[in-house]
């Protein structure tokens, strides 16, 4: 019961956050929820929630599809194989060293995030990086669950307005996502208390993503930003303790 519970209140705030700023979902649910269901655990509660929040906000930012359409093919088309590969492995190590990886993300995207907020890279060059930003993003969205260090910061150092960054991350995270979900069916990862709990996850999803998209409107992006990065660093300190212990 308390699982379950933990799992609805996390996956409330974090999608939330999610439909607000474009990303973050798994990458803040999976680290608070780690400590208590396992790294693959949290992975496998989240990943149903996160198709359907992908696909609602898809269909909220359609407008902003055309732009940025070679970009996004070559990133995802890269991030396939990663993302079967990271899934395998991820049903294969050991928690403690999938906790240290991923809080070693979550470091790695706060540093970026507050060291060089004005970084930007051009679209040629971000075309040059599609392919291996792809794999790297895609194995580490198998392994983990959280691709948004990523592909959240190779989407912002592009400088892409509003509507092309949430486009390009969903339509990036969809599809890596349900890959994710089809690769761990096959390896059996779905049933019993497991798939439970993804069900159970989708409902605070159907209600929150709305609500966060119409608040992302009225919000103070820097503000929140700062409040993000600090739960953020929380998470995974966490993690790193929960590791070590």
């Amino acid at each position: 019961m308390f699982e379950t519970v933990l799992v609805l209140i996390v996956v409330s705030f974090s999608f939330w956050v999610k439909a607000v700023a474009g990303f973050g979902g798994p990458l803040i649910a999976i680290p608070l929820l780690a400590p208590f269901l396992g790294v693959e655990g949290a992975v496998v509660a989240v990943v149903l929630a996160n198709l359907v929040a992908n696909v609602m906000m898809l269909w909220t930012n359609r407008h902003a599809a055309s732009p940025n359409r070679r970009l996004l093919v070559r990133v995802i088309g890269a991030g396939a194989l990663g993302t079967v590969a990271g899934t395998i492995a991820l049903t294969r190590l050991d928690d403690r060293i999938l906790s240290v990886a991923l809080a070693i993300t979550v470091v790695i995207y706060i540093v970026v995030a507050l060291a060089r907020p004005q970084f930007k890279v051009s679209r040629e060059t971000g075309m040059k990086l599609s392919a291996p930003v792809g794999i790297v993003g895609g194995a580490l969205q198998g392994a983990t669950g959280n691709s948004g260090t990523v592909f959240g910061s190779f989407y912002h150092s592009l400088d892409l307005p509003r509507d092309e960054f949430v486009f390009a991350l969903t339509v990036t995270f969809l599809t890596f996502g349900g890959l994710q979900i089809v690769t761990l069916a096959q390896l059996g990862r779905f049933g019993g208390e497991p798939l439970k709990q993804a069900l159970i996850a989708i409902v605070p999803v159907l209600l929150v993503i709305p609500l966060g998209e119409a608040f992302s409107r009225r919000l103070d992006a820097k503000i929140f930003g700062r409040l993000v990065l600090g739960l953020l660093a929380f998470s995974a300190l966490a993690l790193v303790i929960g590791a070590v212990t």
